[in-house]
């Protein structure tokens, strides 16, 4: 079973995340962010200003970090739970 974790990066002076994502890695470098997402795909994100990381242990974890995520972006943002959802999917 393995870790995922939940990463939403920040550009500098923003509040709103401009991206983000479900992955099982993360390194940070000098050159950025390089994600390992649940596809396999990995990434790199350079030029952000923050990120706040949240990390949960098997699936129980996984499921009740997603929607505690989602129901948290959902108030900070002032939008609907089905709205999340879609950009989530």
């Amino acid at each position: 079973m393995e870790n995922i974790k939940i990463i939403s990066i920040f550009k500098i002076n923003e509040k709103v995340p401009f991206m983000t994502c479900v992955a099982t890695n993360m390194e940070e470098s000098e050159d950025g962010i390089k994600l390992m997402l649940e596809s396999g795909e990995s990434i790199c994100i350079k030029d952000y200003g923050y990120y706040v990381l949240l990390e949960a242990d098997g699936d129980l974890d996984r499921e009740q970090m997603i929607n505690s995520y989602r129901r948290l972006f959902s108030e900070l943002c002032g939008i609907s739970k089905v709205t999340v959802n879609s950009f989530m999917h």
